[in-house]
């Protein structure tokens, strides 16, 4: 059981375990940040959408680093790269659910929103896992 905690995790059931969780902290970020921007201060889903994915993806990151996946292999730099590829792959996804979901489907910008970051997690857990931290 303290292998669900504590060290490095080896294996891809712990990582995903522990990425879930991390993904949930950077989700709840980012839809707090969303749902303020959207209903307070009345910005449009794509940008409110921006602002919180790279908050959430700011925090998702620094976990992952030290707590999710082994050291990447990589130079710095070229992990950097890698991940920003990532977070535009993931950030496009987002866009594209938001707007099939909000302005095709007419559903509630918060609803579509919690929706777009389940199937975004798994896009994100699986980019990483193959690209960066493997």
């Amino acid at each position: 059981m303290r292998h669900l905690v504590f060290g490095r995790a080896k294996s891809p059931r712990i990582q995903f375990l522990r990425y879930f969780f991390v993904g949930g902290s950077a989700a709840v970020m980012d839809l707090v940040f969303f749902i303020v921007m959207v209903t307070v201060f009345h910005v449009h889903y794509a940008v409110a959408a921006f602002v919180g994915y790279m908050l959430g993806l700011a925090w998702n990151h620094f976990l992952s680093v030290i707590w999710v996946f082994q050291a990447s292999k990589h130079a710095r730099s070229k992990e950097i790269a890698i991940v920003v590829g990532i977070a535009i792959g993931g950030l496009l996804w987002t866009w594209l659910l938001l707007y099939l979901m909000i302005d095709v489907m007419g559903i509630h910008e918060v609803a579509a929103k919690m929706i777009s970051q389940v199937i975004v997690l798994a896009w994100n857990f699986g980019m990483r896992k193959m690209y960066v931290f493997h």
